[in-house]
């Protein structure tokens, strides 16, 4: 009587935990599995990849229907949660939590630029948790409990990260490799160590653009090609070298408190601007204040990081902390936070600051810019690091189209592009001795996924899409081979160990089988999956019946004679309602799941609750513990 209750109590513990296993999350389900798929059409690297998903996803029953926007009609319409499935890119930074924390329930909402909602407790915790945690071990294991909740459980689904491919004329030499691709806004010491000539005068580096910066205002600017060019101009207090780790820069070293809270820098007192004034501490403390204070762009991120920015003396500051962040440091380096001259910014409103006239600290000058034409800049012959930067001058010049950007390459009219050269040339680069083409990893992680704000949430689903997708085939198909498959939301080429090695085998027939046994079936034969309840599995829920003992089965085996007449009817009564309990259990559960998944509309969202299923499994045991105890009395 015993094994049976336990049989039923773990039973229904089992049924029930299977139908809250997501309970932080609003499960929504649709009629059948198929959804509207925007792709942006001018990024062929997830553009493609959408093709192919949506192929492959078709196999399984899964219809994705390819919809091309433009960004300016698909961005708006994410940021607001009115869609349904998209496949984009984002780029990556060598500071995890800039992915981490946009899994945080607090960006689950329309209107903020949130591109992806997850809203559950006990990521946010764990989110929580990785913000103030200094034990390098436990910030490991963190994070990677996070990345494993969110493959499974999250409708933000990584396929690969590009790899950078980018054509360069042969004629330049000692540049440097490093993820993001050749000379990215990371990858300062290109920049400062390449040259074609011994002749200084040859060494002007011309680079195309495919359209014109936004600003020249390093509070303000946001898009990468404004960024590229404030980088050479302006300095950070500290950087990253080739393999992504903090190195001095502004700032020559630091030191950081016991509670992690207080970093004091000491600076770099050999450095001007590019106006012949000496760059000090109040430079530093005026650009970090202000810049939070004012809430701009690029600062804003700080504001719940940074209580204060001291000055100790003319080359020493000191921020204090609200809480000690361990990703302080690579922040700074990698947060494209550029010291401005305080004596000649001070006093303006930094959110319309123009700044048509540059002066930084950095390896050149600003010298002139025609809009939507070319910019002009020169070598600082005063630039702290003696011997460099070899290049002279620098012009970006504005070339639209992708052809004729890869034509000015040829041609030695430029030497290189801003962005990564299409596909389509790169075989065509490899045959002329005139270029080269350098590889590395890229920074674009292209995805797909679902709006689980307001439209789908299965998180069944989301498992069987990781292993019924190809990424290997996705990058080759998409991407021409260029590319690394992707499974979580960090990555070993710009996170190191952080990422979590986690994987999903390309695997059709489990993904079949996981959104069968989540109650997917392609009940019409139309190819697209509906949903009719998920599926029990006998032999796992249900005892394996045994024979009741004959009478003279009984005698034969007992020495007393009247035993079997005595024991029979009670064994025979007391199996049947051991039966009937777990049957009872089993068929109440797989009511209540009914109950918490019956799709009446067309998009029916169910909210689980623990309360009402934990209240229902407390019941059934005193049912079960109670007619037990009446059979064992008869």
């Amino acid at each position: 009587m015993l094994a049976a209750v336990l049989l039923a109590v773990v039973l229904t513990s089992l049924l029930l935990a299977s139908v809250n296993t997501y309970a932080a999350m609003k499960i929504i389900r649709t009629k059948e599995l198929k959804f509207e798929f925007w792709s942006l059409p001018w990024f062929p690297q997830s553009d493609k990849a959408a093709e192919v998903i949506a192929k492959q996803l078709e196999e399984v029953g899964i219809k994705l229907e390819l919809r091309r926007l433009e960004s300016s009609v698909m961005y708006p319409k994410i940021e607001n949660f009115e869609f349904q499935a998209y496949a984009l890119a984002t780029s990556q930074s060598p500071n995890p939590m800039g992915m981490v924390n946009s899994f945080h329930s607090s960006y689950c909402k329309p209107g903020i630029g949130s591109f992806w909602c997850h809203a559950d407790p006990e990521v946010d915790e764990l989110i929580d948790k990785v913000k103030t945690t200094t034990d390098k071990e436990i910030l490991r294991k963190t994070l990677w409990k996070i990345q494993e909740k969110l493959a499974y459980e999250s409708g933000f689904i990584p396929v690969y990260l590009t790899q950078s491919v980018k054509v360069i004329r042969a004629e330049w030499k000692n540049y440097t490799v490093m993820s993001g691709g050749l000379v990215e806004a990371y990858d300062i010491w290109s920049m400062l160590y390449m040259y074609k000539s011994d002749k200084p005068e040859e060494n002007v580096f011309k680079i195309a653009f495919p359209s014109d910066i936004l600003t020249l205002n390093p509070f303000m600017t946001v898009d990468l090609r404004s960024i590229w060019v404030i980088n050479l101009i302006y300095d950070p207090l500290v950087r990253l070298d080739k393999d992504l780790n903090v190195v001095p820069w502004l700032a020559v070293s630091w030191e950081v408190s016991e509670d992690g809270k207080v970093y004091t820098f000491k600076l770099r007192k050999d450095v001007k601007w590019h106006d012949g004034e000496p760059f000090t501490a109040d430079d530093v403390v005026f650009t970090f204040t202000e810049g939070i204070k004012q809430e701009t762009s690029r600062f804003l991120g700080l504001k719940d990081i940074v209580e204060r920015v001291e000055k100790v003396d003319d080359y020493t500051v000191r921020f204090v902390l609200k809480y000690p962040y361990p990703f302080f440091l690579v922040d700074l380096a990698s947060g494209y936070y550029y010291i401005v001259p305080k004596h000649l910014v001070e006093g303006k409103d930094l959110k319309k600051w123009n700044n048509e006239n540059p002066v930084g600290t950095g390896p050149f000058k600003f010298v002139k810019r025609v809009e939507g034409e070319y910019i002009v800049l020169e070598k600082n012959h005063e630039f702290w690091i003696k011997g460099v930067p070899k290049i002279t001058k620098v012009i970006v010049k504005v070339i639209p189209d992708a052809q004729s950007r890869f034509l000015a390459i040829k041609t030695g009219e430029v030497d290189t592009e801003r962005y990564d050269t299409p596909i389509t040339l790169v075989e065509q680069a490899k045959k002329d001795p005139s270029l080269k083409v350098v590889k590395a990893p890229g920074i674009w992680l292209v995805y797909i996924a679902f709006n689980t704000y307001n439209f789908f949430y299965d998180p069944k689903v989301f498992e069987a899409i990781h292993y019924a997708i190809n990424r290997t085939g996705i990058i080759e198909k998409a991407n021409g081979g260029y590319g690394y498959p992707l499974y979580t939301i960090l990555n070993e080429y710009w996170h190191k160990d952080l990422a979590a090695p986690l994987k999903f085998e390309y695997n059709p027939e489990k993904a079949k089988k996981i959104l069968e046994e989540a109650g997917w079936v392609d009940i019409d034969g139309d190819g697209i999956r509906e949903y009719v309840g998920p599926t029990l599995t006998p032999t796992t829920t249900t005892p394996t019946p045994t024979p009741t003992p004959s009478p003279t089965a009984t005698a034969t085996a007992t020495p007393t004679p009247t035993a079997p007449s005595a024991t029979a009817p009670v064994a025979t009564v007391t199996k049947v309602v051991e039966e009937t309990v777990v049957k009872t259990v089993v068929s109440t559960v797989e009511v209540i799941r009914t109950m918490f998944s019956t799709v009446t509309r067309e998009v029916t969202s169910v909210v689980t609750d623990w309360t009402p299923t934990a209240v229902l499994s407390v019941v059934l045991l005193v049912i079960g513990i109670a007619i037990g105890y009446v059979v064992r009395r008869r």
